[in-house]
């Protein structure tokens, strides 16, 4: 049995290696992987009564690329949640997505990654190739990845996008144009759209105008994360949806800009502290956040904060927070706004 797992997978890479030297040999830009995908599903020419099977979407980096116009297979190493907002399932997504899912109390219970495969930490080569996408979806930023665009690009249309350089909602909208799904996204908009409104008029008359929130996060070595609307931890769903104010140096220096985020030392937390604070504690090295909290809540620094002393600290999950998806932040909205009423009855 083991000789023959040995022999199945060096059958993979060799046609992996045979399909990329293949390539080497004609032109590889993405035009021509496009012009593959197009004889492999029909002429590329539809006659006017149906819907094309294939469509140009010009990604991030400036690729033209021949994409399916409603993909049925595809991989993804960002965009899982945003890509199942809109009804589509795709068949392998990368561990640390799977696990945001697996770990959020909001989403675990859905079951919605049902059937998705574990592509391990990052996407191989083999693995993709084993796959069989008709289309692959990459971060912008995820080196390995990105680094193999043009291989990647030999075994299916390879599209890249950019994370957190829109809006959530914007976001959607262009992974689902890429799914073939754009009517699905303004679909769910209009839905969360709609709860928007419902809580905002819940909070209505109970927290004043000029009141000021701060996201932040503890990490490891006392290092503290201040987040603006476009990075998740429920920012945009407190910052753009429930239109909640920023303090006014974390309006300036991170608020609709990239990287939607700054890192500061416990000395400097003073300068970024509204009115009230929603805290998540993340120890990403050890994974013991019950002794980072105690650790950030025994700092001198931190305890001579009013908002310490007159208990406007809302604590929050991060496996809870941490996702930044359409499906996390509809429910972190539902979760910030249940904990200001909480907290304002006191």
């Amino acid at each position: 049995m083991k000789s023959s797992s040995k022999i199945a997978k060096s059958f993979v890479v060799c046609v992996l290696l045979c399909m990329l030297l293949a390539a080497c040999g004609a032109n590889s830009s993405v035009e021509t992987a496009s012009s593959s995908v197009q004889a492999t599903t029909g002429s590329g020419q539809a006659s006017s009564s149906t819907t094309p099977e294939t469509r140009l979407f010009r990604d991030y980096q400036g690729h033209e690329v021949t994409i399916p116009t409603h993909p049925k297979r595809i991989i993804v190493n960002q965009f899982m949640g945003h890509l199942l907002a809109v009804g589509v399932k795709p068949v392998g997504a990368t561990s640390n997505q799977l696990s945001q899912f697996e770990k959020s109390s909001f989403l675990k219970p859905l079951g919605l990654t049902t059937g998705i495969e574990d592509l391990g930490t990052t996407i191989s080569l083999e693995k993709a190739l084993s796959m069989e996408p008709d289309l692959i979806i990459l971060q912008e930023n995820a080196n390995e990845e990105t680094q193999n665009y043009a291989a990647f690009s030999k075994i299916a249309p390879t599209v890249i996008l950019k994370y957190g350089s829109k809006t959530m909602l914007d976001q959607l909208k262009e992974v689902a144009d890429v799914a073939g799904q754009p009517q699905k996204a303004e679909q769910w908009i209009a839905q969360y759209e709609k709860k928007v409104k419902q809580y905002r008029e819940q909070l209505a008359g109970v927290i004043g105008s000029n009141v000021t929130f701060t996201v932040m996060e503890a990490w490891p070595k006392s290092e503290i994360m201040i987040f603006g609307n476009l990075f998740g931890r429920g920012t945009f769903s407190l910052y753009n949806s429930l239109q909640l104010k920023a303090p006014p140096k974390v309006q300036e220096a991170i608020m609709d800009k990239e990287p939607s985020y700054v890192k500061v030392s416990l000395e400097a937390l003073p300068e970024y502290m509204g009115d009230y604070v929603f805290l998540s504690v993340y120890d990403w090295q050890n994974g013991d956040n019950s002794k980072l909290e105690n650790e950030l809540k025994n700092a001198p620094v931190w305890r001579s904060l009013s908002v310490v002393k007159e208990n406007r600290v809302i604590p929050v999950s991060v496996d809870d927070f941490l996702p930044g998806d359409p499906l996390s932040i509809e429910k972190q909205m539902e979760k910030q706004v249940q904990l200001l009423l909480e907290h304002y009855k006191k």
